[in-house]
């Protein structure tokens, strides 16, 4: 009986135990023939090789992100945290259980079958909350979906949850009420980008494979750069904006992020749908899918501009030498891989004017608060709920609102021409030069900056809506930040753009991971409810200590990294004190 016990039923108890260990976390997951699937920088492909294979179930996969994300996002002790996630989505694992059982019975549908997808907090979703960043949302539980939430879905993919983001997206410092602060995932001292911060730290820190944030003047492609992953603001009108908090309404749009640009496209075919309820999506040009422009040879025979005056900005200003040099080397890679250069390309006429962009956002906002039970009834009763200084104290707040153009209106018009004279200007300048792209630093210093001037040069693609991608060609020679460059097409070119950024993207194949801080072993005991209430909690004790006291412009003086760390290390140990 022994024998038996140990030549049949020791090796099954054995892989029984293995099987329960990876489902209660598993990083890196092995397969029974110990071959192990690695979380870090797994990619569509990658995931869906190993499920198909038997390497992993979905649920396993959901877990090690959830345990990742537990062990890294507040870490604290030695640097301020990242920050990245503003609330892990309740029923993951539920969803996770329920497309293993599809997978188990041969049904494989989806192009993005048990993929981890991160949410900005500013997308509804109907099994968790959309808050903007902001506590005056607390408790904002949309009833359905958006539209592009819902194509996610359909597409097999898994709303891991909520990323964080500068509240009410009005920055580009990833601060908000609601959350506190989000560090750069290179060095979490330095600026995250907004306001899609965690959208973008949240995958380059591999807590999930892709991510959607939203994009009015850099809100995608700024953190994307900043923390060295790929971001792509699509043509005006190109992805549905209902259920999208409208901020911005009138040049916003949702962009996906990843980590490569392969995965960025097949994300892009999902939600890039047109949409019967929104108007503006309904005369956009789509290919039939955006991967058929993954080819390494897309940069051969491009033509590629450098845009070195926009209005009367010095798109490198302030730029470092050694950052100079990269952009250098940059170029010459361009054109070693068959594209052709034309070094200076500039727009002095070009329009920068964002004065009217907020026109008609009180009316947008209100309708869509109207739309299902809310938290708020309107934009003024969010100014009322004295919880957001975003737009100052109360009485400041509800003269802002009352100050709002109306939709429509002359402010509105004059918006709007602005959007059309640019867009008319910027591809005209393309067609003198016969030009495929034009490109940009996305920062002029060519990295991380706190200065918003530096960060000017976002405003191109957004002020004329036109579809930019940002990509990273290297990192800083002493702090090894991320350097990223954005490549600007004509209207419904993003297909073309995809392209070349993929010709590189496979020649260079140069992210460097970021460092991990140290583990931190204390929460891996909660459960998602309980860790989604601390993050809450560390997000109001950043706003009750700091950020309520603070004017908008203060913000990132006053909610200082040491600051932040210090809030969020003051929460861990009452965690660990078991109080």
């Amino acid at each position: 009986a022994l024998e038996f016990f140990m030549r049949r039923l020791l090796p099954l108890l054995i892989s029984v135990l293995l099987l329960v260990s990876n489902a209660a976390s598993a990083e890196p997951i092995s397969d029974l023939n110990n071959s192990p699937f690695s979380l870090e920088e797994a990619t569509i492909s990658s995931i869906h090789y190993a499920l198909k294979n038997h390497k992993m179930t979905c649920e396993q996969l959901v877990n090690a992100y959830i345990d990742r994300i537990k062990s890294y996002n507040l870490s604290a002790s030695n640097n301020p945290p990242i920050n990245a996630i503003a609330r892990i989505n309740l029923n993951v694992i539920d969803q996770a259980r329920a497309l293993d059982q599809k997978i188990s019975v041969g049904q494989w549908d989806g192009t993005l079958l048990c993929i981890p997808v991160l949410l900005k907090d500013n997308i509804d979703s109907y099994d968790s909350a959309s808050i903007s960043g902001s506590l005056a949302m607390l408790g904002n539980q949309p009833v359905q979906d958006a539209f592009l939430t819902k194509r996610l879905r359909d597409a097999g993919a898994i709303i891991l949850g909520k990323g964080t983001m500068d509240e009410f997206a009005a920055g580009l410092f990833g601060v908000s009420g609601a959350n506190g602060r989000t560090g750069n995932v290179y060095d979490t001292g330095k600026n995250s980008g907004g306001s899609s911060s965690g959208s973008a730290t949240a995958v380059s820190a591999n807590f999930v494979a892709v991510s959607i944030g939203t994009d009015n003047s850099g809100s995608v492609r700024v953190p994307a750069a900043f923390n060295g992953i790929v971001g792509l603001r699509p043509s005006t009108g190109l992805i549905s904006q209902n259920g999208i908090f409208p901020r911005g309404n009138m040049d916003g749009i949702a962009g996906p992020m990843a980590r490569t640009v392969e995965d960025l496209a097949i994300t892009l075919d999902v939600i890039a749908q047109p949409d019967a309820d929104d108007q503006k999506t309904s005369n956009m040009i789509r290919p039939a899918s955006y991967t058929a422009f993954l080819d390494k040879g897309s940069l051969n025979g491009k033509r590629i501009g450098v845009i070195r005056q926009l209005s009367d900005l010095n798109t490198f200003e302030d730029m470092p030498q050694d950052t100079q040099l990269r952009f250098e080397q940059f170029l010459k890679k361009i054109e070693e891989l068959g594209g052709t250069i034309i070094s200076e390309v500039n727009l002095p006429h070009f329009d920068l004017n964002r004065k009217w962009n907020e026109a008609g956002e009180r009316e947008d906002i209100n309708t869509y608060l109207a739309s299902y039970p809310a938290a708020r009834e309107n934009l003024s009763d969010i100014c009322r709920s004295n919880r957001t200084r975003v737009f100052g104290q109360v009485k400041e707040c509800l003269e802002f609102v009352k100050k709002l153009p109306k939709a429509l209106s002359t402010q509105y018009d004059e918006a709007m021409n602005i959007f059309s004279k640019n867009k008319l200007y910027v591809e005209n300048m393309m067609d003198k030069y016969q030009l495929d792209a034009l490109l940009i630093p996305v920062s002029s210093t060519g990295s991380v900056s706190n200065n918003s001037k530096h960060i000017a040069n976002e405003s191109l693609a957004s002020n004329a809506g036109l579809p930019g991608i940002t990509m990273n060609i290297g990192y800083t020679d002493i702090e090894k930040m991320p350097i990223g460059i954005e490549l600007i097409g004509k209207q419904f070119t993003e297909g073309k753009l995809i392209g070349m950024s993929y010709a590189y993207e496979q020649q260079t194949l140069n992210r460097m991971r970021p460092t991990m801080p140290e583990k931190n072993t204390t929460l891996k005991k909660l459960t998602i409810a309980e860790y989604n209430n601390l993050l809450m909690s560390i997000g109001f004790d950043s706003y009750n200590k700091v950020l309520s006291k603070s004017r908008p412009e203060h913000f990132t003086k006053d909610l200082t990294p040491h600051v932040f760390q210090t809030i969020v290390n003051d929460r861990l140990r009452q965690i660990e004190s078991g109080q």
